[in-house]
């Protein structure tokens, strides 16, 4: 770890090594840093530094060369050294005037030894010092950590991080929510506290303001953003240090709570399933919610499924996919309801905004969901969505859970037919699945499609394509042949076929209809069964 150690040049010169040295030059710079201690005597400076060296030299390299020391000094400052300490005597008897003068120009501490010193004593003292500073930083970090700890085991940890933080550091400390809960720990007044707050979160923080901030994160998300304000200059590593610990801890706070959370909704699952079989009034339901979520107010909702093959293996992460799903949607304006079956998760969205873009909000979602580096780590295979019905009364909401049952089944048996996730779009399909449930869909495709699907099955053809793409291409030959990628007299010889089979008029807009249908009902049908047989199906005059 590379901290920022805090040793000076002041320090330094109070160590024993420096009793008979004396600063002639540079007084206002005894503040800078010192991070190395650097024997030199090559004339070149910029070569050899990379900032906050304090030099040792005995001046051999510009020997009797006045220009040379000037240039060596310049060269020094522009690498921005802590100071330059030189031994009079054998090499140098005094400072020229003009170094003494560039140096205090520079606010550059420019420090002479009038008796002979041992450079590798200095040295090893200041290293040692150098180390102690470490070794006083990291376990001042570590002694930090273990009060993060013990606060993280107390009640209400939050506000006592927050506390801890601005007590070690002796600065501002601000905490900002996704909702907007603002909490600051500072002297300053609440004037003062107003107008930082206000520049943070407008994004417009002045140079002059020393500012650093920690995202709070969990499951991939961010919660809040965790601010320190520093009064007395840059913030250093170790600071920055601190704060990322802090947030961590927080981090760690926030997901326990929410963790217990929704360890006391699942307990409530009995409760949201007889919901979902409609089994509770209207009252009931807003009596529910009220004592679950005092300040929420639906505006009416909907049933997403949430369906993948190894849902049913994961019950000890379960909570946080819950907690993963709940953090995606509340950035929406949807508050979250779950519910656990077997391989799928029932999630009651009750909109907490205005309703025409409810939609759009669900499935920006679950788009979300879908690409999250979160899903992809927890390896959910087969990971399927089906929204049901949008219902303004929530007395309802069972209607939306039958709903979204349907399109979840749609979806999963036509995935290339069905891209959409909301029962809305199911469009012709919905007519088709009810007149599967009432037993007369066969009945449908074999008057529309009976000898067409003889026919294909007895000699391995292929008008039931030529038909669904001649009708969606709106009866045009040339298109129709060019998605079929045949030639037009083909078209044409498998066209005067289906006329046999079904009559000249199926381009009629009534008859036309209905076999459209048929065809997505066979699709459907066929897709929903693993064997079909349409031998059965007689033969049409």
């Amino acid at each position: 770890m590379n901290f920022e150690v805090k040793l000076s040049v002041q320090e330094i010169l109070k160590s024993k090594h420096f009793g008979h040295a004396k600063v002639i030059a540079g007084n206002a710079g005894l503040h800078r840093l010192v991070r190395w201690v650097h024997i030199l005597e090559a004339t070149a400076a910029s070569n050899f530094l990379n900032g906050n060296e304090l030099i040792l030299s005995t001046g051999i390299g510009w020997k009797g060369n006045k220009d040379a020391f000037v240039s060596f000094v310049q060269e020094s400052i522009d690498s921005n050294a802590a100071g330059l300490c030189i031994e009079l005597d054998p090499f140098i008897s005094e400072i020229p005037q003009e170094v003494i003068e560039l140096a205090d120009a520079n606010d550059y501490p420019l420090i002479v030894f009038k008796k002979q010193v041992r450079f590798i004593d200095i040295t090893q003292e200041i290293h040692s010092l150098l180390i102690q500073k470490h070794y006083q930083i990291l376990s001042d970090l570590e002694d930090y950590s273990n009060r993060l700890n013990q606060v993280l085991l107390s009640s209400n940890p939050q506000k006592k991080i927050l506390e801890l933080i601005h007590n070690h550091l002796k600065m501002t400390v601000i905490y900002i929510s996704n909702q907007g809960k603002v909490q600051v720990i500072s002297k300053k007044t609440p004037e003062e506290q107003d107008e930082i707050c206000q520049l943070l979160q407008g994004n417009n923080i002045p140079r002059h303001m020393n500012v650093a901030h920690q995202s709070v994160q969990a499951l991939n998300q961010t919660f809040a953003d965790l601010f320190i304000i520093s009064e007395s200059g840059a913030i250093t590593e170790f600071e920055s240090l601190i704060l990322d610990r802090s947030a961590i801890a927080l981090a760690q706070s926030l997901l326990r709570e929410l963790y217990i959370e929704e360890q006391r909704k699942a307990k409530e699952a009995e409760w949201v399933s007889c919901w979902l079989e409609g089994g509770h009034s209207y009252e009931q339901i807003h009596r529910y919610l009220s004592e679950q979520e005092p300040n929420l107010k639906p505006n009416g909702g909907a049933v997403l499924l949430c369906k993948a093959d190894n849902l049913d293996k994961i019950n000890s992460e379960f909570t946080y996919l819950k907690l993963y799903f709940r953090s995606i949607f509340e950035q929406r304006g949807i508050y979250l309801i779950s519910y656990l079956q077997k391989n799928q998760i029932v999630f009651i969205l009750l909109n907490n905004s205005k309703a025409d873009d409810f939609k759009r909000r669900v499935q920006e979602g679950i788009d979300c969901l879908k690409k999250s580096e979160f899903i992809i780590k927890q390896k959910f295979s087969n990971l399927e969505f089906g929204v049901g019905k949008f219902v303004d009364n929530l007395s309802h909401i069972n209607n939306s859970y039958h709903t979204a049952k349907q399109t979840l089944n749609i979806r999963e048996e036509m995935p290339n037919e069905l891209t959409n996730y909301f029962y809305e779009d199911l469009f012709i399909f919905r007519l088709v699945l009810a007149a599967k449930e009432q037993g007369i869909l066969s009945e449908f495709i074999s008057d529309y499609l009976g000898p067409v699907l003889l026919h294909d099955q007895q000699n391995n053809g292929e008008l039931l394509k030529t038909l669904k793409v001649y009708l969606r291409c709106k009866g045009a030959k040339k298109e129709t042949a060019e998605q079929l990628h045949i030639v037009r007299q083909t078209l044409y010889h498998r066209l005067d076929k289906l006329y046999e089979l079904i009559g000249m008029d199926f381009m009629d807009p009534y008859k036309r209809q209905a076999i459209e249908v048929a065809i997505s009902a066979y699709e459907y049908d066929s897709a929903s069964k693993s064997t079909y047989a349409y031998a059965s199906i007689p033969k049409s005059s």
